[in-house]
């Protein structure tokens, strides 16, 4: 008795700590709260909640939830922070409830106790900071690696840059081209990435402080407008939030990462849940297009510019006012903090820079910079700081507001976006062309240039090609000539060594001929002597006319062999190039094969859930099938028993009767089991070849690693 009491007591403990299943603890709640709108006869907005299949296939706006991620739409739903609230009336879901239903998530999505947990679909988002958002994290800054350098759009000519980022502890810029960022090296301007954005197209970037993480705002102007944060390490969006029905000019995430801010035509300042997406605050201030906000690096503050001049603080949590900003008489073009979070910078169109101290609002300081508009600013680490204007100059200033010097000349096209990196050695200046004019800050001097509509892997590659086989053919001619430049070197060495052989028997026959003619001083030997010394000088004067020839050819050797280096040299170097972009193009497939795959795995799985439920309808039919079957058995059995007329004729128009529906339900048992045969078709048919493509990944993989040793 004692043993079976100790084992009562601890039944609910394990409980406790049991898997949430679809089967003992989901689908209770949807059957007290959600089948009378959401099941197989009654599947209002698509959505059946009656069965685990019907429930992961989701309704007709898509997915409700997803394994690992509590943050779908069926949780925000139940939670009441999205719409359509569930249930739409009566009591909402207790908090019991809708943790089940969270833990059932986060477990994994099991059916039934023998089930396995489904894998996370998407990448995790950690929505909390573990550290201090403005310290520098562990390990090597983050960077791009293995992402996509094939732009999917190319267009007959660049269109502006919107916006530039960079890395707060990484050598990365980002800049804003059509439907897609372009990530480069801020040092040696090599491109490093694109992340693709099919939402439109990008106007505002602002990289988190940990500098794993970008957020991009953009859309489609008039229709559409959602923010993006991608993981500029992998290239995944483990965030996408903020959809509106405009394009958002301006976003940020607060450092804490749990708060998205945008802002746009609509005039309203929102912020949203990170994690849900849902909207967490509305302010309606400002009176014209908030065309600026940024998060204040502790996070504690956000401020925000309109359209007609307008500049506010807000509490980034309440979203109640902390200050009003006036001064400004045109549109804001950027409000941006101070790394130490104490000091906010406004620029405006009306040409001046203004900045603000954050205990009482007031305002420090006021500099005109820029004739005609201030169109960007950008705060350096340093406290230093770059501007742009419509006056085509781009300015470069000192912590203390002292102007520092111009970068480079005025620009052609009017400069719209500016960054500096996170060694505050280098700027960058964007104009309306779509080209992003590199700087040092020392000197002011360019030294780069980038554009916003890079060309197709394959027209690199095709245009490499060209330069290579004309670079080979430039090597081929210097090394001809550098070995006909050496020929006639040592020719003309020769010559040297010759001319002093000649020079120097000369001397030794003058020699032999004057001592023969002092032993012997006939007329012929004393002949002979005059003879010999009269060839000297002429032996003599060949030597410097030799030397020269020499000197001539060492130069022209040395000049063919600079010029020969400098051909090898570039030839190295578009091949490197070479290499590179045929690398590039083997790892674009190699994306393109895994994404394939994945998306041919998602298409089985997805066909394997609409196979368990026709199959259970199947099985629910043929039930359905026998028992009609079975009624129709003892009908025929009672029509041949003695009964009166009457009772005869009423059990045959009954029999009748079964008989139609039976034949309607073996005709619907039949389409169905149609629909298994092709649903098992297509399943043999898409897994070979999810598990082709995954193989195919795996040596396109090989073949890109052979590529880059």
């Amino acid at each position: 008795m004692k043993h079976s009491v100790i084992i009562y007591l601890l039944l609910p403990i394990a409980h406790g700590q049991e898997k949430r299943t679809f089967d003992d603890h989901v689908l209770p709640i949807f059957e007290q709260s959600c089948l009378n709108c959401h099941n197989p006869d009654k599947s209002k907005a698509g959505l059946d909640l009656s069965t685990f299949a019907a429930t992961l296939k989701g309704s007709s706006g898509g997915k409700i939830v997803e394994a690992g991620d509590p943050s779908g739409s069926l949780i925000a739903c139940v939670k009441h922070t999205a719409e359509p609230t569930m249930p739409p009336e009566g009591d909402k879901l207790s908090d019991s409830q809708i943790e089940i239903l969270v833990a059932w998530i986060q477990d994994g999505l099991l059916e039934n106790k023998s089930s396995s947990a489904r894998k996370p679909s998407k990448p995790k988002f950690e929505t909390t900071l573990r550290s201090d958002p403005t310290a520098k994290p562990e390990g090597p800054p983050p960077m791009p690696e293995h992402l996509l350098l094939d732009p999917p759009v190319v267009t007959p000519r660049a269109s502006a840059v919107h916006a530039l980022a960079t890395s707060p502890w990484a050598p990365l810029l980002a800049i804003t081209g059509q439907r897609q960022i372009l990530l480069f090296h801020t040092e040696t301007l090599e491109p490093i990435g694109i992340l693709p954005f099919p939402e439109g197209d990008p106007i505002s970037l602002s990289f988190t402080p940990d500098a794993r993480y970008l957020i991009v705002g953009g859309g489609v102007p008039g229709k559409s407008g959602v923010t993006v944060t991608f993981d500029v390490i992998t290239g995944n969006r483990p965030l996408t939030s903020a959809k509106e029905f405009d394009a958002i000019l301006a976003c940020d995430i607060r450092p804490g990462f749990d708060l998205v801010a945008t802002g746009g035509p609509s005039r309203l300042l929102k912020t949203w849940d990170a994690a849900t997406g849902a909207v967490l605050k509305s302010v309606k201030k400002h009176t014209d297009w908030i065309t600026a906000l940024d998060f204040s690096p502790d996070g504690v503050l956000l401020a925000s510019g309109d359209r007609n001049g307008g500049v506010w603080v807000w509490e980034s949590e309440s979203c109640n006012e902390f200050h009003t900003l006036r001064g400004h008489q045109a549109a804001i073009t950027a409000t941006v903090f101070r790394a130490d979070s104490n000091l906010l910078a406004t620029a405006s169109e009306d040409g001046s820079m203004r900045f603000w101290e954050m205990n009482g609002g007031s305002e420090v300081k006021k500099i005109d910079a820029h004739p005609g508009g201030v169109t960007a600013f950008a705060f350096a680490p340093d406290g230093s700081f770059v501007t742009t204007g419509r006056d085509g100059v781009a300015k470069l200033w000192k912590a203390d507001f002292a102007h520092a010097r111009d970068l480079g000349e005025k620009q052609a096209s009017l400069p719209i976006a500016c960054a500096i990196d996170f060694t505050s050695k280098y700027a960058f200046v964007a104009d309306a062309n779509g080209t992003t004019h590199a700087f040092r800050k020392d000197d002011g001097v360019k030294f780069g240039e980038i554009s916003s509509n890079p060309p197709l892997i394959a027209s690199r590659i095709a245009v490499l090609n060209e330069q290579l086989s004309s670079a080979r053919q430039v090597m081929l001619q210097t090394g001809a000539a550098l070995s006909n430049a050496t020929s006639a070197r040592d020719a003309a060495g020769s010559a040297v060594t010759q001319a002093t052989k000649d020079l120097d028997q000369a001397i030794q026959i003058e020699k032999a001929a004057r001592d023969g003619a002092a032993s012997d001083p006939t007329a012929a030997n004393q002949q002979l002597a005059a003879d010999a010394l009269a060839r000297i000088p002429t032996r003599e004067a060949e030597i410097p006319v030799h030397r020269s020839a020499h000197e001539a050819t060492e130069k022209a050797l040395a000049d063919t062999l600079a010029a020969h280096n400098l051909s090898k040299s570039a030839t190295e170097k578009i091949e490197l190039s070479h290499k590179k972009w045929t690398a590039a193009a083997i790892n674009s497939q190699v994306i393109a094969s895994h994404k394939e795959a994945e998306e041919m795995s998602m298409a089985t799985e997805e066909q394997q859930l609409d196979f368990t439920q026709v199959a259970g309808e199947y099985t629910l039919q043929a039930d359905a099938l026998n028992r009609k079957r079975s009624d129709r058995e003892q009908l025929v059995n009672m029509s041949e028993k003695p009964l009166s007329a009457e009772i005869v004729m009423e059990v045959k128009a009954t029999l009748t009767a079964v008989d139609a529906k039976l034949a309607e339900q073996l005709d619907a048992l039949l389409r169905t089991e149609s629909k298994l045969i092709a649903l098992r078709g297509s399943i043999d048919q898409t897994a070979p070849l999810a598990i082709a493509n995954k193989e195919k990944s795996q040596v396109l993989k090989i073949a890109y690693l052979e590529s880059v040793k």
